[in-house]
C-alpha cells in the first residue's frame, strides 16, 4: 500500500480509493516523517486543496479525524500521541479552510455537527497541548503549537466563526503566552501571530480590538522563564506588526500598541 500511495504523490490527478484514505488516515501520526510528512500528510493536504477527493471522501476523511475524542485525545501524552495530535490538527486546518472557501468544491462541505466541534476544538487546543517540543531528533517536527495556530487561525477565519467571540481568541493566546515557560526556537511565535493577522487582512478582526487586547496584558518579570514569557509575546506581535506593515495595512492604534508593549 505504501509504495502505491508513493508513486500518487508524483502523479499530476491521482486517485483515491476508500481503503488507500484509511490507510492514509491510519498512518497521520506516524513515528516516521517519511511517511508522516512526505507521504501522508502531502497526500492529505494535497487531496484537498487540489480537490482529488470527492465530497464523500472529504466528509469521510471528516468524520475519522474528528471521532472520538479529536484532538483532545490522550492530550497530556507526549511523543507519538503528541504527533497525532499536532498532524490532526493541520487536517482540521486543511478541512475548514477547504469548508469555508466559496470557490472550494468542498465548500460547506462539512456536516454541521463536525463543523461545529472542529471549530470548537480548534479554539480550545492550544490551552490543552503541552508538548513545546519542534523539532525532535527521534520524530522530526512536533511542532504542535505551530500546527495548532494554524488551525486556530482557520477557526477564527471560518464564516462560521462570529466575530463577537473574538474575547475567546485574545483569552487563548493571552493563557498560552503566560503559561509557555521556555522560549520558542522554532518560529512558533510567528505562526501564532497569523492567529492575528490573518483575519486583520480577511476583515474578521477589527485592529482596534487587537490593541486594545495588547495594552491589557502584561509581563512581570521576576525571574528568566517570566522574561522568555514577554519575549514570545514579543516577537509574536513584531510579526503581527511587519506582515501588516508590508501590506501598507497597520492603522495607527494597532501600531502605537504594539511599539509601546513593554515588560
Amino acid at each position: 500500500m505504501r509504495k502505491k500511495l508513493q508513486r500518487k504523490v508524483t502523479e499530476e490527478k491521482p486517485s483515491y480509493s476508500r481503503e488507500e484514505i484509511q490507510w492514509l488516515l491510519e498512518h497521520l501520526g506516524d513515528p516516521s516523517p517519511e511517511i508522516r510528512d512526505e507521504l501522508v500528510f502531502t497526500s492529505l493536504a494535497r487531496g484537498i486543496q487540489e480537490e482529488l477527493f470527492s465530497l464523500g471522501q472529504f466528509q469521510f476523511i471528516s468524520e475519522e479525524v474528528s471521532s472520538g475524542e479529536g484532538l483532545y485525545k490522550e492530550i497530556d501524552s507526549r511523543g507519538v500521541s503528541a504527533l497525532k495530535r499536532s498532524f490532526r490538527a493541520l487536517i482540521y486546518a486543511n478541512l475548514l479552510s477547504a469548508d469555508g472557501n466559496e470557490h472550494s468544491l468542498f465548500y460547506k462541505g462539512l456536516k454541521a455537527d463536525i463543523r461545529n466541534a472542529m471549530l470548537s476544538q480548534g479554539l480550545y487546543y492550544l490551552k490543552k497541548e503541552k508538548d513545546t517540543t519542534g523539532f525532535s531528533s527521534q520524530y522530526g517536527w512536533v511542532h504542535a503549537f505551530a500546527h495548532g495556530a494554524d488551525l486556530l487561525t482557520e477557526v477564527v477565519c471560518h464564516p462560521d466563526f462570529p466575530g463577537n467571540r473574538a474575547s475567546e481568541v485574545f483569552d487563548v493566546l493571552g493563557q498560552l503566552f503566560k503559561r509557555i515557560t521556555i522560549r520558542f526556537t522554532n518560529d512558533e511565535e510567528w505562526r501564532l501571530a497569523r492567529v492575528l493577522y490573518e483575519p486583520i487582512l480577511q476583515g474578521k478582526l477589527e485592529q482596534e480590538q487587537v490593541a486594545s487586547w495588547i495594552k491589557t496584558v502584561d509581563f512581570p518579570i521576576e525571574d528568566k522563564e517570566d522574561f522568555y514569557k514577554f519575549s514570545n509575546f514579543r516577537s509574536c506581535l513584531l510579526e503581527v506588526y511587519i506582515q501588516l506593515d508590508q501590506r501598507n495595512s497597520l492603522q495607527d492604534d494597532l501600531k502605537e500598541a504594539i511599539q509601546s508593549f513593554q515588560y
